[in-house]
């Protein structure tokens, strides 16, 4: 049996994945579902820049997401939002030349990138400023509603005979025998073969965890829910500006954002932050501030060392495995991540393009 820590994008993807290939399954969660940077995550999936084998990951979880969502809607029920109406790129004057060094970069790295002229953006989205300096389309760029997939992989476990429990955490590692034995915050032993530990930065502290898996550092992310109904037309694309996203969720949610704030914790954001985020998006959507303020959501991305995924298993306790240091690339890279994450605990190597990726 494997005990998954963590019911967030990481955990419950390689739960789902460990449990096609017939490993009987537990997932334990400190909270509920989601409830850390998988439940507010803008959720978009877009490759970063650069031809390193980590990118040619992403690429590659891009191309499966169209797949994995079918299979995880067909399987739970539930629709998971995937919107396909791909990116438009903004640049307003100041950032002018950023956007056009960032363009040509794309296009040497071979992504489809059109431009767009003034009468482009206004064709396609209307309530954007007229003032926009440049534009650029990015028709592969896909977003999803990452609440929404976290209940259908969760559902789907479920179904498939695994276990999720929620509101309590891993608080001990022990050995018994030669098992793991999982000693959780409610008082219970869990005997177990092995412990996948997919925690963010406000996990529980663990005691007996090996030495050689780092620390957690948080890097908050603040979004903004508004209502754009009011929108003579809602914007159907998602808009990337140098200073963040407007990402719409159906007709009526627009998600503005997002912060990148290293060292913050606090999931409550002051109106500063709620300020600045509005006035970032103000060049490009010069409405905003019109729009009904819904909700405010705080979530942070969790890093390791310099930041990158850090998958594998420790030298110290080999019984334990790791899936750590997504920050903000989680939902993008789940589809390849989590099928190698659970080939690597059940049959003991990766891929030949993750192997590459995680050395």
């Amino acid at each position: 049996m494997i005990l998954v820590v963590g019911a967030g994008i990481a955990g419950l993807s390689t739960a789902h994945a460990l449990l096609a290939r017939g490993a009987q399954v537990t997932v334990v969660e400190a909270g509920k579902i989601a409830c850390g940077a998988s439940g507010v995550a803008t959720s978009y999936l877009e490759p970063r820049l650069g031809t390193t084998p980590m990118r040619k990951v992403e690429w590659e979880a891009l191309r499966r997401w169209p797949e994995f969502v079918a299979a995880l809607e067909q399987d739970s029920g539930i629709s998971v939002q995937f919107r396909t109406e791909g990116q438009i790129r903004v640049a307003i004057s100041d950032n002018l030349a950023r956007f056009e060094k960032d363009q040509t970069t794309r296009c040497n790295d071979g992504w489809r990138v059109e431009p767009l002229k003034q009468d482009d953006l206004n064709r396609l989205e209307p309530a954007l400023s007229k003032e926009i300096a440049a534009g650029c389309f990015l028709p592969d760029i896909r977003w999803v509603n990452g609440q929404k997939v976290c209940e259908a992989l969760a559902r789907i476990i479920v179904q498939a005979d695994g276990e999720i429990i929620q509101e309590t955490a891993l608080s001990e590692i022990g050995q018994d025998g030669k098992n793991c034995r999982a000693t959780l915050s409610d008082g219970r032993a869990i005997d177990c073969d092995a412990i996948l530990l997919c925690t963010g930065t406000g996990s529980h502290p663990i005691n007996g965890l090996p030495a050689d898996i780092g620390p957690c550092r948080a890097v908050r992310g603040v979004n903004l829910n508004l209502d754009m109904t009011a929108l003579q037309k809602p914007l159907r694309h998602m808009i990337k500006h140098h200073r963040g996203n407007l990402c719409p969720r159906g007709d009526r949610h627009l998600i503005v954002g997002t912060t990148y704030e290293p060292g913050e914790t606090s999931l409550d954001p002051s109106s500063d932050v709620i300020e600045r985020l509005l006035a970032n998006a103000e060049p490009i959507l010069p409405t905003v501030r019109q729009l009904p303020l819904l909700g405010v959501t705080a979530g942070l991305r969790a890093k390791i060392g310099d930041g990158n995924l850090r998958l594998g298993r420790s030298s110290e306790n080999p019984q334990i495995y790791y899936s750590l240091s997504h920050a903000g690339a989680g939902y993008l890279r789940a589809p390849v991540v989590a099928e190698e994450m659970a080939r690597f605990m059940v049959d003991g190597n990766f891929g030949a393009l993750m192997g590459l990726a995680v050395k």
